[in-house]
């Protein structure tokens, strides 16, 4: 019974994760989400790609993406194009920036004013990613 138990858990934790990744996928249409990917982290690699397409999951909206609104992104070879789409879909199930809904490049940029608001959960390559710090979560 203890090892039914513990499977059913597990499968309803495994389940419930891809429900809510995928949840969030359908909100923003796979097209907008390369775009913003290609965008906002075309030199960052596959990896990067993956954390910023984890971050526009979580917000589940494209307002605040650079990469949006970019015509930067029409230069980049076909092969970037792939690799984001790639990241999109990969992202679904993956959490290397531990639930980040903000992201910059400090060294370039540095360090904007919202971050005061946030916890640093992640850096990979030229991004440092944040977690919104919600005054009811504390």
């Amino acid at each position: 019974m203890t090892v039914m138990f513990l499977f059913r858990l597990v499968f309803v934790f495994v389940v419930g994760v891809t429900f809510i990744s995928t949840a969030h996928a359908e909100i923003i249409p796979k097209s907008s989400a390369v775009r913003i990917i290609v965008g906002e982290g075309a030199t960052q690699g596959l990896k990067g790609m993956i954390c910023i397409a984890e971050v526009l999951r979580i917000r589940a909206s494209v307002k605040g993406f650079y990469g949006y609104k970019s015509n930067w992104e029409k230069k980049q070879p076909k092969s970037v194009w792939e690799m984001a789409a790639k990241a999109w879909k990969v992202s679904a199930y993956t959490n290397y920036t531990r639930g980040a809904d903000h992201f910059e490049n400090i060294r370039r940029y540095g360090k904007p004013w919202w971050t005061k608001y946030c916890v640093k959960t992640y850096e990979y390559k030229d991004h440092v990613f944040y977690k919104e710090i919600h005054p009811h979560r504390i």
